[in-house]
């Protein structure tokens, strides 16, 4: 009889360990197959039920498998009913936390998500439940160890999925929160929360603050905080996170402080070996600790980067960094967004068409894959081409946040403002951390000339996003068509604040724009000065020429400075033959040129009627001047006419608000 005990528990042991080595290798009929006879020979243990219900979970068999757990009653039934032929058990604490939560994922991978939010109650008793697996020795699959995600953490992160699909995103932003602050190695609620955009950029970096690493794993508090938003200011410290050093007290026990781990953009081109100097470097090595200097190929440091990058405006730079990322990691989903969002920037047509080829080929059913493909059609221009695919990624994927924005701008090349607005509000309610959908339906509000709208809106994305160049672009707009050229200049250069320098060509309509309203404040000067800038970011703008040559003319009050902006309009009708307005303007400037530039003559009057005046007889042009002279004396004296000297026709002064200087709305 001993020896019979003994083979069969040599067999169980046997089974065992070979279902779970199937379920490692992926054999996963194999592993159905011998964990359902572990089952039987085990006579229900519950252990080996949860091995046999991980096979079928893998195997995609979700109700075969909440049947299982059903049926040996460590799962309770639905509603209340009554499974045939099932086992009674104690309630075991220790063990009905891990089986919810598997049965939690089988109701979610069916999408029952009500029966899935009744599996896993309201998560007050879950730290107990699994303090009482830990101590049982059956967290996880039974073999205690301290190098894994909290099942608590798990189970709110499910709830949170379930309150998603269910549209209550207030509930969903909590419950992600709780699971990242349950176990902060639980990067899955991080990624709904930042890619959802369900946090402002300030409760994002509360949130970071507050998750609670132990001090070798501070280093994951700088990507957690990297992956996140680029709001804050391009050096502004509190886009740092604090780093415990454990440093010895008074009397010699460990005292610990806060060190600051800088996430700006310095700091990730210091990691991936991009800093500007050695110095710098070696301050900023100084700061890092070794495992973020370890992951300097790592493809989340150089998309954090790259992020950076397109959110300063440095759209080469950032391509460049997501190309060299794309060619090592061909598939990396998470870059593909950016990646074709800078290619739209840089009207990259060519490679917009390559990757959406690839992409729909790889992965036809994700959102992603069709965001490409429309992003294509977008920069060819083709819009209702573009519309469609943008429609067909959010169908697939409604959190896609970059798909609904692309929608709304397919209706507003179109000037169908209505139907944009609607796709913005969608993508404002859908993402509220998010500052693009708010400031795009103040784009069109101003567009549309409802100003009073469109202030509201730009203020709401300043608030959610203070440091975006985008935003104080739109506000100068604004202030200029409303006439305060003061704040219009206040926040223009706010705007090229933000920029990193030396600025691209990117940035050349917020630079004309900044010397327009210098110009309107009578700040010729300063106006000039934007205006030769703007020159060298787009030496071929026609119309800053035109502005140029303008200003000059307003600088010398129509009487100097005449040939600077003669030849300002001549290169402007150089590069645009059509331009009317330079064409009048460089008529006036060349008559005003003439007026002041030519000797001074005397008029000589003639009368019809009367004899005819002198001609030269002996005295050269001596004597015809004295015959005028004479003239000219004897009409001052009959008509009171003052000095004799030139007649400098008055000048056409052209009102400068006649100019067609309208802004240009964004970068």
């Amino acid at each position: 009889m001993a020896s019979a005990d003994g083979a069969m528990a040599r067999t169980l042991a046997k089974l065992r360990g070979v279902a779970r080595d199937c379920l490692d290798k992926h054999l996963v009929d194999s592993a159905v197959f011998f964990a359902d006879k572990l089952v039987s020979a085990s006579d229900g243990d519950a252990d080996d039920v949860y091995l046999y219900c991980e096979a079928l979970f893998a195997g995609k068999h979700h109700r075969r498998a909440l049947t299982a757990m059903r049926r040996e009653g460590l799962l309770a039934s639905p509603n209340g009913g009554v499974v045939p032929d099932a086992r009674e058990r104690a309630p075991d604490p220790a063990q009905s936390l891990r089986f919810r939560h598997l049965a939690a994922r089988c109701l979610a991978a069916t999408k029952e998500w009500d029966e899935c939010l009744a599996v896993l109650g309201d998560g007050e008793s879950d730290a107990a439940e699994e303090a009482a697996a830990a101590a049982a020795g059956r967290e996880g699959d039974g073999e205690p160890s301290p190098a894994r995600v909290s099942l608590a953490s798990s189970m709110c992160l499910l709830r949170g999925r379930a309150h998603d699909a269910l549209e209550n995103r207030p509930l969903a932003r909590d419950w992600y929160k709780s699971a990242l602050l349950a176990d902060p190695f639980c990067r899955e609620a991080l990624d709904a929360l930042v890619g959802n955009h369900m946090l402002t950029a300030a409760e994002e970096r509360d949130l970071m603050e507050a998750l609670p690493f132990a001090p070798e794993d501070e280093w994951l508090r700088f990507l957690y905080g990297a992956a996140g938003k680029k709001y804050h200011e391009p050096d502004d410290a509190a886009g740092g996170f604090e780093g415990e050093e454990t440093m010895a007290g008074p009397g010699g026990e460990a005292a610990s402080t806060r060190a600051k781990i800088p996430s700006s953009l310095a700091a990730l081109e210091e990691i991936r070996g991009g800093g500007a100097g050695a110095s710098a470097g070696e301050a900023s090595s100084a700061r890092l600790p070794p495992q973020l200097l370890a992951l300097r190929d790592n493809g989340e440091v150089a998309l954090a980067q790259a992020e950076w990058l397109y959110q300063r405006g440095n759209f080469q730079r950032c391509h460049d960094v997501l190309a060299e990322l794309l060619r090592r990691d061909p598939f990396q989903l998470a870059a593909l967004p950016c990646y074709l969002a800078v290619s739209v920037e840089l009207q990259k047509k060519n490679e917009l068409f390559m990757v959406a080829h690839e992409l729909t080929e790889e992965y036809p059913d994700r959102a992603v894959s069709w965001f490409a493909v429309a992003c294509y059609y977008y920069c060819v221009r083709r819009f209702d081409e573009a519309r469609r695919y943008f429609s067909k990624a959010t169908a697939l994927e409604g959190a896609f946040v970059p798909a609904w924005i692309g929608f709304g701008h397919s209706f507003a090349a179109q000037d169908e403002s209505d139907q944009a607005m609607a796709a913005y509000r969608t993508a404002a309610r859908l993402f509220p951390g998010c500052h693009l959908p708010v400031l795009c339906i103040g784009m069109e509000y101003q567009r549309t000339n409802h100003l009073g709208l469109a202030e509201q809106f730009f203020e709401k994305a300043r608030d959610v996003c203070p440091a975006d160049p985008l935003v104080h672009n739109e506000l100068g707009v604004l202030a200029y068509r409303n006439r305060d050229h003061a704040a219009a200049v206040k926040h223009f250069e706010r705007a090229l604040s933000l920029v990193p320098h030396p600025l691209s060509d990117e940035w050349e309509a917020t630079v004309v724009n900044l010397a327009h309203a210098n110009r309107k404040r009578n700040d010729f000067d300063a106006a000039i000065e934007w205006y030769e800038r703007a020159l060298s970011l787009a030496p071929r703008a026609a119309s800053t020429y035109t502005a140029l040559g303008f200003t000059h003319q307003l600088k010398g009050n129509f009487q100097s400075h005449m040939s600077e902006a003669i030849e300002c309009y001549h290169k402007a009708l150089g590069l645009r033959p059509d331009d009317t307005f330079a064409q009048e303007m460089l008529t006036l400037a060349l008559i005003d040129q003439c007026a002041v530039t030519m000797p001074p003559y005397e008029f000589v009057p003639y009368d019809p009627y009367g004899p005819p005046p002198e001609r030269f007889s002996g005295g050269g042009e001596r004597g015809f001047r004295g015959a005028e002279g004479a003239r000219g004396v004897e009409l001052d004296e009959e008509e009171g006419r003052g000095d004799e000297g030139a007649f400098i026709p008055e000048a056409e002064v052209v009102d400068e608000d006649d100019e067609d200087d309208d802004m240009e709305m964004s970068p």
